[in-house]
């Protein structure tokens, strides 16, 4: 069986892609044309670009496993739908996507809602699914590493917020469950770490590990705002970013499941356990 795997060099892609063909999988990594290309003997790497839709077909084609995952997109739920059509065109049977903790088509925040319309658009397909929906990423912390560098700080409008963010490393571990065993067709599995922490306990365990005393600082939104535009960020994304953060303050990604234990018999990795790979980014940047 050979299964295709899109964002296959990112931070959860590439987990997968290791945990697929060291089991033994053959590995159809969709990579961006002109980009990197995840190397080992059971991957082939296939140029396709999830923009473009109407182009994967071709390279879809004797699949009938796809993990689909998107980057944000101002139109994100129309690029799925997009994705969802020519998947199913080209023979692919069952897919397990990619969402997000809180993911809901009614949603007011922007993020929640185009993964919400994701989902959708694989729920209607009719194709077999398995809709991923984990908290934040334990990874994204190297998103900090400016500001750690510069001030030994860790700048976020999230207040007193507590997150049960999740390793990257355990979502991959749940996607090739659900691609390669039985048992979690048809089902929408929250994905969190053991515990949520707040802002101000993840800096002290990011302290532990670059040696420096690190805080969290507080921003307001509209001043994060600005921040960001003037980094480049485009305004569709910082209404996005921005109500997400409104949602962390809120308390809605407290909640902490056992979703992974469930599914891999073992239990997911701590942020403390987390940091110290993180460690020189976070350190130099």
């Amino acid at each position: 069986m050979t299964i295709a795997v899109t964002g296959a060099t990112g931070t959860v892609g590439v987990r997968l892609v290791a945990r697929l063909t060291g089991r033994g999988h053959r590995v159809r990594a969709l990579v961006r044309p002109g980009g990197r290309r995840p190397a080992g003997d059971l991957v082939e790497a296939v140029p396709a670009d999830l923009e473009r839709p109407e182009t994967l077909r071709e390279a879809l084609s004797g699949i009938t496993d796809l993990f689909l995952l998107t980057p944000l997109h101002p139109d994100q739920g129309s690029l799925h739908r997009g994705l969802v059509d020519v998947a199913k065109r080209a023979g692919v049977e069952h897919v397990v996507r990619l969402s997000a903790f809180g993911a809901d088509p009614a949603s007011p925040v922007l993020i929640h809602r185009q993964h919400g319309e994701g989902d959708q658009a694989v729920i209607e397909s009719g194709l077999r699914y398995t809709l991923l929906r984990p908290n934040a990423f334990m990874q994204n912390a190297v998103q900090w590493a400016h500001t750690i560098k510069a001030r030994d700080t860790i700048v976020l409008p999230v207040g007193p917020a507590k997150v049960s963010m999740i390793d990257a490393g355990d979502i991959a571990e749940v996607a090739a469950v659900a691609l390669t065993e039985s048992g979690t067709d048809y089902r929408s599995l929250d994905l969190t770490g053991p515990r949520a922490i707040s802002y101000a306990t993840a800096a002290a365990i990011v302290s532990t590990v670059v040696g420096r005393h690190i805080t969290h600082v507080e921003i307001a939104p509209d001043e994060a705002g600005r921040v960001m535009a003037a980094n480049g960020v485009p305004e569709w994304a910082i209404t996005a970013r921005l109500g997400l953060y409104e949602t962390l303050r809120a308390g809605e990604a407290e909640h902490v499941t056992t979703t992974v234990a469930d599914w891999t018999g073992r239990q997911p990795r701590d942020f403390a356990e987390v940091a110290p790979d993180l460690a020189a980014a976070l350190r130099d940047g």
